[in-house]
């Protein structure tokens, strides 16, 4: 990555994460990346929110600051 731009750089960073985290959701939704679509997304999200409220530890993303709430 030395090689790439600052916005080269987030871009890739932030490319390399979401892929990470799409290896879990397909995971746990038990499917491939591929078959993974919006509405499959928006799921998960909800459930592990869900998680999130009945036991932090549970869930994928960890983040509990209330300024984040979307």
């Amino acid at each position: 990555m030395s090689g790439l731009g600052s916005h080269e750089r987030f871009l890739c960073r932030l490319t390399i994460s979401s892929l990470n985290l799409l290896k879990v959701v397909s995971e746990q939704e038990g499917c491939t990346i591929e078959e993974l679509n919006a509405g499959r997304l928006c799921d998960w999200f909800l459930k592990d929110k869900l998680k999130r409220e009945q036991n932090i530890e549970s869930a994928v993303l960890q983040w509990d600051d209330p300024e984040l709430q979307f």
